[in-house]
Formats: structure tokens, sequence, C-alpha cells
């Protein structure tokens, strides 16, 4: 949804008035010893400057690889990772773009998913586009993870393991971050998540004028309704 260019060993993308609060998150994290994350340089104008990431961001549709149970798990313990790094993170007088969740617990990504994940040998070594990261709880940014890399959608993707292995990928995924979220639990966040991602994307396709974002947000709408009906039949 930004627009972005890379320049040399640099990034530069389109600000906001969350862009000071982000630039803070991110010098934190630096700070605690996050170092796979952008670092801010600069704020010229109404761009920001950011540490260019090196790695492998995968394209849709995604590569069989992504859909490896080595990836799902390098994914997951990134998010713990960045998750337990912003506990501490002062939020006095921050500005996000999306709004915050209840009940706070971390900082959330709220776009964590391969498409923002730099991979080197099928193995996450960065993660990128934190410009819509706003407080809420881990299940919020676990819920979105589960519904790209397990997957949970109602289209089942080109090269991604069977139906029959959602339970045991979802299984995988919570384990490995070391959440005591059952798998219901995480189908339910992911139905509010993803009603609430068609909505945003909607909007932003009136504000930034790009159509294609009101087919992304139709199709948010069928996951949503899938795992609807998914969780309907296990419930019977």
């Amino acid at each position: 949804m930004n627009s972005v260019t890379r320049v040399g060993a640099t990034v530069h993308r389109r600000a906001g008035p969350w862009t000071r609060t982000i630039h803070r998150y991110l010098r934190h994290l630096g700070a605690v010893g996050i170092s796979w994350v952008p670092q801010p340089l600069a704020i010229e104008g109404d761009r920001e400057v950011l540490s260019f990431v090196e790695g492998e961001v995968p394209l849709y549709p995604l590569p069989g690889w992504v859909w490896s149970d080595e990836a799902l798990v390098h994914a997951a313990r990134h998010l713990r990772m960045l998750h337990d790094a912003s506990v501490d993170f002062d939020r006095e007088a921050a500005i996000w773009q999306l709004p915050t969740h209840e009940p706070v617990e971390v900082i959330c990504h709220n776009d964590f998913a391969p498409h923002n994940l730099a991979f080197d040998d099928g193995r996450v070594v960065g993660v990128i586009d934190f410009d819509t990261s706003s407080p809420g709880p881990r299940i919020w940014d676990i819920a979105y993870l589960a519904t790209r890399m397990v997957p949970l959608t109602a289209q089942h993707p080109e090269n991604a393991p069977g139906p029959e292995q959602v339970d045991r990928r979802l299984q995988l995924l919570l384990r490995t971050y070391g959440s005591d979220a059952s798998p219901e639990d995480v189908i339910c966040v992911a139905i509010i998540r993803l009603r609430d991602l068609a909505e945003f994307s909607r909007s932003k396709a009136l504000e930034l004028g790009k159509p294609n974002l009101v087919l992304d947000a139709e199709q948010y709408e069928r996951d949503a309704s899938h795992l609807e009906s998914r969780s309907k039949q296990g419930s019977d």
C-alpha cells in the first residue's frame, strides 16, 4: 500500500503522522538486540529512510519452500522474539496508523506474513514493513500468521500443504511460539482479523485510488466466511 524505493543500502517510503513513533519503536528493537529489522535513518520531507534488510522476500504465488515446517517454525520464533522485545516499549504520546486492540500485551506487527519476511535458504533472517504496527494482544499477530502460513484461507494456495495438514501445522505454530491459545481461539481471532483487514483495505482503496485493494478485501471476506464455516462444522 506504500510507495517504496530502494536506493543502495537504504529504503525510501512515504511517511505519515505515525512514522516518528515507528522509528522510535524500531530503535527500541535495535537497542534490545533485534538486529534483523530495518533501522530508521532519516525523515526527509514526506519520505522516511530506512536501512535495507537483506534476504529473499517471496512473492505470490508463494514458492514451495515457504510451506515447509522449518519456515513456519522460524516465522513463529521470530514473531515471539519480536513480541517479547516490544513489551517494555514506551507508548507515551505514540501515534499509530492502526487502532489499538485490547488487551494490550505487545506491539503487534499487524502484517506478519511471508510477504514481509526476508528469508535465506528457507530460514527467516529479517522482518520488514512495520508502518502499520500498533499495540494489541499476541494472538492478533499469531492468528494472521496462521491465516497466511498454515494456511487458513478459503482457496488452498498452490504448493501449500494439503487441508489435512492444517490442524497439525496450526498446533506446530502455537507450540513453537509458546502460546497457550487453542486452535479454536486462533480461528476465532483470525475471523475478526480478516474482517478488520477487509475494512482497512476498502478505506485504503478510496484513499490511495487503488481499486485492486477492493478485490483484496473481497478475498479477506471469503477467507473469514470459510473459517466461520470450518468453526461451525467443528462444533457440530
